[in-house]
């Protein structure tokens, strides 16, 4: 016996017809299913991304400090090695000065840096080259530069008690030497840098004098 003898026409259309709606529900429940599943693999990704992001920040921000900390150490050594490629050579020879001495040289470091330590140069030309002049006048006032920062040095390492003007008196020379051999540059070192140099010259010889002064009067104790 078939539906047809059981429900009429209408009944048995009818229920075909739910049975479809059902068959659609339930495709759109497995395909609801299936995107509910792609959603929750596409956010285990995102969140495993996002973690992954902030352990690059972190390693990222570890890093930096590592870097700052790097440049920090670094940069007492790079202001040290300004002063040696200029000749200069710090110690601490005469350490009751050492709080004034160090001043002098943080100065003579920022006239060296800026290109203040020697005045002169102007404009020149080099083979129709202005740029070349330049770097021309650049090389001899570093050359001018050196040369006088090694006669201050032999000053200081050749003074002794008493010795100050003589020790004057050399440096001066070097400065006029200097000043006449540039040349067509002009060149000369300037009087600040000049002055900074004659004062180390007077502190240093005040502590050769004290300490002179401290032997003798041991040996008259003595």
């Amino acid at each position: 016996m078939g539906l047809s003898s059981l429900f009429g026409f209408e009944e048995v259309g009818m229920l075909g017809r739910k049975n479809r709606r059902i068959a659609e529900l339930q495709r759109a429940v497995e395909g609801l299913q299936e995107l509910l599943s792609r959603i929750g693999d596409a956010r285990s990704a995102q969140t495993d991304a996002l973690e992954e992001v902030d352990r690059a920040g972190a390693e990222l921000v570890a890093l930096r400090h590592r870097i700052s900390t790097a440049r920090a150490e670094l940069q007492p050594l790079k202001e040290e090695l300004t002063l040696q490629r200029a000749g200069v050579v710090r110690t601490d020879a005469a350490a009751d000065h050492q709080a004034q001495l160090d001043l002098i040289h943080d100065e003579m470091k920022t006239l060296i840096k800026t290109g203040a330590a020697i005045e002169g140069g102007g404009q020149v030309t080099y083979n129709g080259s202005d740029a070349t002049g330049r770097r021309l006048v650049e090389d001899w006032s570093a050359l001018m530069l050196r040369s006088y920062n090694c006669e201050a040095e032999n000053c200081l390492r050749m003074l002794r008690a008493g010795g100050l003007d003589a020790a004057r008196r050399r440096l001066d020379r070097s400065a006029s030497a200097i000043e006449r051999l540039s040349g067509t540059f002009a060149l000369r070192v300037s009087p600040r840098y000049q002055a900074l140099r004659v004062y180390e010259l007077e502190l240093t010889a005040d502590h050769l004098q004290r300490r002179a002064e401290s032997r003798r009067t041991r040996r008259i104790a003595s």
